[in-house]
């Protein structure tokens, strides 16, 4: 049970931290900010900063991981019952992480703008983004008989996700949901998506 509190205190620690980083190097620019400044700006030690993280690109986007829940976590708890739709039953997932941006879009849209500024943070970024398609591959698995149906829904389901954030992030009175609901619809209609003849002529 000790060990179970510690370790859970630990993570509180580690997300508390994390938020500090992102709005630190948010507010003083994340190229121009080293890890000794992060540190004493948020009021510890380098070497407790190195406990919790590798790099300060692990920190920024650890904070902007904390902003998207776990979406695979959320799904296993929902318990869809045959017949459910994938894309209805992931967007549902999603709605702790729109519950998360609404509590604090400020500090989301910061950490978005900082993140897609920086081709560093881009690829540390990009390396989270499959870790997560392929836990939600895992987690859809058990729905579908064919796994290579699993994986081609939590790809797009992801891309739909990147879709939804990119869009809030450019909109700033937009609601992150209906931003979610916009991407998923659009993603899925890109299947039957045929080139435009007005297009094409103007080429």
């Amino acid at each position: 049970m000790n060990s179970d509190v510690r370790a859970r205190s630990k993570e509180i620690l580690r997300a508390q931290l994390a938020h500090a980083a992102a709005d630190y190097c948010a507010l003083h620019g994340f190229a121009e900010s080293t890890v000794d400044e992060i540190a004493q700006g948020i009021g510890i030690s380098r070497a407790t900063f190195f406990r919790y993280f590798a790099s300060k690109e692990e920190a920024v986007v650890a904070a902007a991981r904390l902003e998207r829940e776990s979406v695979d976590v959320h799904l296993r708890a929902q318990h869809a019952s045959p017949g459910t739709l994938a894309f209805d039953a992931v967007r549902s997932a999603l709605e702790p992480t729109v519950d998360a941006a609404r509590a604090d879009p400020a500090r989301a849209r910061a950490q978005i703008a900082m993140i897609t500024g920086n081709s560093a943070l881009r690829g540390q970024l990009a390396a989270d983004r499959a870790d997560e398609s392929a836990k939600l591959a895992t987690a859809l698995a058990s729905y579908f008989s064919d796994p290579y149906i699993a994986q081609a829904v939590a790809a797009a389901s992801m891309a739909a996700t990147e879709l939804g954030w990119s869009l809030w992030a450019a909109d700033q009175t937009s609601d992150l949901g209906d931003m979610f609901d916009i991407a998923f619809a659009l993603i899925g209609q890109a299947q039957s998506a045929r080139f435009d003849q007005s297009a094409s002529s103007a080429r």
